[in-house]
């Protein structure tokens, strides 16, 4: 199932809408850069998830991660780049890991193929996709 757009967010355009427009604006040159990464990114989430609902929606040029389609609702995976060929990425930690409210783990990396390792791994520890047949399937293709 492709990644999909919260549909409060922007009812006239895709997630992948949003970082074809970002890459066209002329007013930054780093624009086209994390346009084309993120839109790279989204084609990896669609090509490894075929069957998990993953809604996402967008906060300035960063991607975020959630598994309803309310923009309100608990964010589980933020993924983000700042034009320099690295993906960051944060993730909320489960209830019986935090040492507080809305604690996070934050990590970086500098490759697409990495980037897929950090997505499974985030989905997998930030609990959002708990139980969920697909992912426990790519971690175990990917030894994660």
């Amino acid at each position: 199932m492709p990644l999909l757009g919260n549909s409060k967010q922007n009812k006239d355009k895709s997630l992948e809408g949003f970082y074809h427009d970002l890459k066209k604006d002329k007013n930054n040159p780093v624009w086209e850069k994390i346009g084309n990464d993120m839109l790279a990114f989204i084609e990896m989430i669609n090509e490894t998830f075929q069957q998990t609902e993953i809604w996402g929606l967008t906060s300035h040029s960063r991607l975020v991660l959630q598994t309803k389609d309310k923009w309100d609702a608990e964010w589980f995976v933020i993924v983000n780049c700042i034009g320099s060929n690295e993906y960051y990425f944060e993730y909320l930690m489960t209830d019986d890991k935090k040492p507080w409210d809305y604690a996070t783990v934050k990590g970086v990396t500098q490759t697409l193929a990495d980037a897929k390792k950090y997505l499974l791994i985030a989905m997998k520890e930030s609990g959002g996709w708990t139980d969920n047949v697909e992912l426990q399937k790519r971690l175990s293709e990917n030894n994660l």
